[in-house]
């Protein structure tokens, strides 16, 4: 997959969605989701900037605003590809006890990319409602409801996202994978909870 996912009109992207085709799927779309709010409150503190009398601590949470829409797109990217391997993995030959084997291998490590690309973006999503926190302090307070919409919707994309290790967890093999995945998610829970409470309580 490449950025031409960012290429086309946003009209086509919600038409693939839409479609029978695999992907997008929920991960990627709330990758896209978590991006749009992201870019929400980095345009609140784009605009508060202008009259600012210190523009420094704006612009520090801008640039760092920008690098977490990147990841974002950069897991959007990750999502759609790591399902698609993992989809390839199902059409491999079973024919032969080696066949088998190598099938089940692949599947294994298909399943553990496809539970460590939604916690990293999950991460991204935390890390965007601690900047969505320090925004609501500075910003003008006309413009406080892009900050709170935009950390709505990084929460709630936390959430989404992190619904597919869910999907994933049982197929991997290693159990202490399996517990190290758990708790990185139910830890990423709570922090996207209790920031979104400070971001917009």
């Amino acid at each position: 997959m490449t950025d031409a996912t960012f290429e086309q009109p946003i009209g086509g992207f919600l038409d693939a969605i839409a479609s029978d085709a695999p992907v997008p799927g929920g991960g990627s779309v709330s990758a896209y989701t978590a991006a749009a709010g992201m870019a929400l409150v980095v345009m609140a503190l784009e605009v508060s900037v202008k009259k600012a009398e210190d523009p420094a601590p704006f612009t520090a949470l801008i640039e760092r605003g920008r690098t977490v829409i990147a990841e974002m797109k950069t897991s959007l990217v990750a999502d759609i590809d790591c399902f698609s391997t993992y989809m390839a993995t199902l059409k491999m030959p079973k024919g032969t006890e080696a066949e088998i084997a190598a099938r089940k291998a692949a599947m294994g490590q298909a399943a553990l990319t496809s539970t460590a690309v939604p916690v990293a973006a999950a991460a991204h999503c935390v890390a965007g409602l601690m900047i969505a926190t320090e925004a609501r302090a500075i910003c003008r307070p006309t413009i406080l409801s892009d900050v709170y919409a935009g950390a709505n919707l990084l929460e709630a994309s936390c959430r989404s996202i992190l619904l597919n290790v869910d999907a994933n967890l049982g197929s991997i093999p290693s159990e202490a994978d399996r517990t190290r995945y758990a708790e990185a998610k139910a830890e990423l829970l709570r922090e996207a909870a209790d920031l979104l409470v400070k971001a917009t309580g």
